[in-house]
């Protein structure tokens, strides 16, 4: 029986293959070349599989990995999964944010220890070691669409095992457009504290700067187009909607702004819901 997980979302940077360190350059040329390189469904239904057995095993071997590869104006470009590593890193994370009592019940010491031994260990001999890819359950979080345009939106619908909902566009776009919100938001908290902000934008800023500035990032629905009809992947206008708002609060528009960025959160309070409940 396969197992059971929740539908997520992904945020993934693809590196040019040149950003590679050699040996490992050479590793990615001949995985492309073998034809082994799933499709980003099937890529992600593997990856998730991988991922709820990753907290207890002893060892971490990155080179035992898969990716996703893109092609673009005649170059590859690369995105490790890296998988233990992220569910380590987050595991990690999840138990420092909790009171010991309680993290001792998700996710015990003896767990714990080797897993943070083996990441010391990995971040000692590979410093430039990072994580390619985010992932949120049930949502796409709101700071995701400020690195995109609506232009840049592929949409594919209809009864098909393609049915898809992506976001693609270049590194120097996406942290320009981090840049322009970061200054509307600073605008936002000087004349209306207490209104609704983008949290997490900033963090998104900073995990950009860590790869080449050639790369290419990618938003992708994954399994939460599952959980939308046709009807509301077209009319989700959830980038456009940001947008919008980061423009009102540099025209001053502090109203205008929080009515955009309010539907965006009206349209995905229902999957939140969805998420409370499961």
């Amino acid at each position: 029986m396969a197992p059971v997980v929740s539908p997520a979302a992904y945020l993934r940077v693809y590196e040019p293959l040149a950003a590679f360190p050699p040996a490992e350059r050479l590793r990615w040329e001949r995985y492309a070349a073998e034809g082994g390189v799933p499709s980003r469904r099937a890529g992600a239904r593997r990856e998730r599989t991988v991922a709820l057995a990753a907290t207890i095993r002893p060892s971490l071997d990155v080179a035992d990995e898969s990716a996703f590869v893109q092609m673009a104006d005649g170059l590859m470009f690369v995105c490790p999964w890296y998988t233990q590593l992220r569910v380590w890193q987050a595991a990690m994370e999840f138990r420092g944010r909790l009171p010991e009592r309680v993290a001792e019940a998700f996710i015990p010491r003896r767990l714990a220890e080797p897993a943070e031994t083996e990441l010391d260990r990995w971040r000692s001999r590979r410093p430039d070691l990072k994580v390619y890819v985010q992932t949120c359950t049930w949502m796409v979080p709101p700071p995701w669409f400020v690195l995109f345009d609506p232009a840049e939106r592929v949409l594919v619908t209809g009864d098909t095992v393609d049915r898809s909902l992506l976001y693609r566009t270049s590194m120097g776009l996406a942290r320009r457009r981090v840049t322009r919100a970061l200054e509307a938001l600073d605008v936002l908290r000087r004349v209306a504290p207490d209104s609704p902000g983008v949290d997490g934008v900033a963090e998104l800023g900073d995990w950009l700067e860590d790869f080449h500035p050639h790369s290419r990032i990618e938003l992708d629905y994954g399994g939460i187009v599952d959980l939308l009809d046709d009807d509301a992947l077209r009319n989700d206008t959830s980038v456009a909607d940001l947008g919008e708002a980061i423009s009102a609060l540099r025209r001053g528009r502090t109203d205008a702004a929080v009515a955009a960025y309010g539907r965006v959160l009206n349209r995905w309070r229902p999957l939140q819901t969805r998420e409370s409940a499961s």
